[in-house]
């Protein structure tokens, strides 16, 4: 197997396509430089980190339920809020799943879902949120709510509109 790699190496330095030193990277090497390059980029031009908020709960001793959001936002801008939610039982599941978006002054936007998980089944959705001109800066708290059978999960996560 070595040889065979000596000889592809051989056959691209003469090809004038790889320096004789040079061995192609593993994914992970390619991986850290790229996100180190990104990193660096990022810091260079001034662009702000990426950060989410997010909350995992399971009152409900049979659904799960996790959600994340950015940290901030800007109106104008679509707030992607990531929710997943997981059946822990041995049995199939209805439930209906609410979000819930309450603003700083105190107004709601609520949708709601009907679903059905398998035993042991997690589903994953993103759920966006356009923050138009009627947005209110301030902190605005995402709920998401999983009612079952068995009770209810919930998780809470905030955004910063600036």
């Amino acid at each position: 197997m070595r040889s065979r790699r000596r000889q592809t190496m051989a056959r691209a330095s003469a090809l004038n396509i790889l320096p004789p030193e040079t061995y192609p990277m593993s994914r992970v090497r390619r991986f850290l430089v790229a996100a180190a390059m990104l990193l660096t980029l990022q810091a260079a031009v001034g662009l702000p980190a990426v950060h989410a908020a997010s909350a995992t709960d399971a009152q409900n001793p049979d659904l799960a339920v996790s959600l994340t959001v950015p940290d901030h936002a800007s109106v104008g801008d679509t707030v992607a809020a990531t929710i997943s939610i997981s059946n822990t039982s041995s049995r199939i599941q209805t439930f209906l799943v609410k979000g819930i978006w309450l603003d700083p002054a105190g107004e709601e936007t609520v949708q709601a879902r009907n679903g059905l998980l398998l035993p042991g089944q997690t589903i994953t959705r993103e759920v966006d949120y356009k923050l138009d001109e009627r947005s209110i800066p301030g902190t605005h708290q995402i709920t998401l709510t999983v009612e079952g059978r068995s009770g209810t999960s919930s998780a809470t996560a905030a955004v910063e509109v600036i």
